[in-house]
């Protein structure tokens, strides 16, 4: 079994990647469109990750994203979640 991430460190690759995929999770969750669970899941799931070092690449490369990569586990949640 895999181990997860460290929790504070996926908490804000979660938020980098939302914000280069116009994302707002703070309105999203004032909103009603995610739960806190929904939020958590999100970041747990990022702690399970095997692209990390990948990951920090392209966002530090690329601040702005048209989506998050295939291999963004919550990719799906940031295209719903996408303010334009």
């Amino acid at each position: 079994m895999q181990t997860l991430g460290n929790a504070r460190d996926h908490f804000w690759r979660v938020i980098k990647m939302a914000k280069a995929n116009r994302v707002n999770l703070s309105n999203a969750l004032d909103d009603g469109a995610i739960t806190v669970e929904d939020y958590a899941a999100m970041i747990t799931g990022c702690r399970g990750c095997t692209q990390v070092d990948r990951c920090d690449r392209l966002l530090q490369d690329a601040p702005r994203l048209g989506e998050a990569p295939e291999y963004c586990v919550n990719r799906e949640t940031f295209a719903e979640l996408k303010t334009g």
